[in-house]
Order: structure tokens, then C-alpha cells, then sequence
């Protein structure tokens, strides 16, 4: 597996992309092929239920990475 090592570079942003694609729940599955899935909703908890947004296969060996920035964040 490819190793994790920290890049420093420029980072070109669409503006109309800027914003994204609001969500506030995420969920991190494992697909038929063994890949990682961040994957992130719209919760509604007056409907019970949620909506798919976005869904980003990651390597699994990121996944210690993305913690680790959450909880510099935090």
C-alpha cells in the first residue's frame, strides 16, 4: 500500500464551486472492491432520514490521516 506523506502546495478553487455541497452527517463505508467511501448526507431528523450528497472512495490507509486533521480541527 502506497504510503501517507504530508504535500504543501498551491490550491486552485473554482469560485462557483467554492462553497461545495452542504451536508451535516457523513458516514465512512467499505465497497464490494475493498475501497473506502467517505460519504456525506443531509440529515433531517424531523423526516428521519437522510440524503446522499456526495460520495468520495479514499484509499483506507487515509483514513488515520483525515482523524488525525478532525482532531486538529476540533
Amino acid at each position: 500500500m502506497n504510503q501517507v506523506h504530508r504535500v504543501e502546495c498551491e490550491v486552485q478553487v473554482d469560485p462557483q464551486e467554492a462553497m461545495g455541497i452542504f451536508a451535516n452527517a457523513f458516514r465512512v463505508v467499505e465497497d464490494e472492491a475493498g475501497r473506502c467511501l467517505l460519504e456525506f448526507f443531509v440529515y433531517s431528523s424531523t423526516e428521519d432520514r437522510a440524503v446522499l450528497v456526495s460520495r468520495i472512495p479514499v484509499r483506507k490507509n487515509l483514513l488515520p490521516v483525515f482523524l488525525g486533521h478532525l482532531n486538529e480541527s476540533l
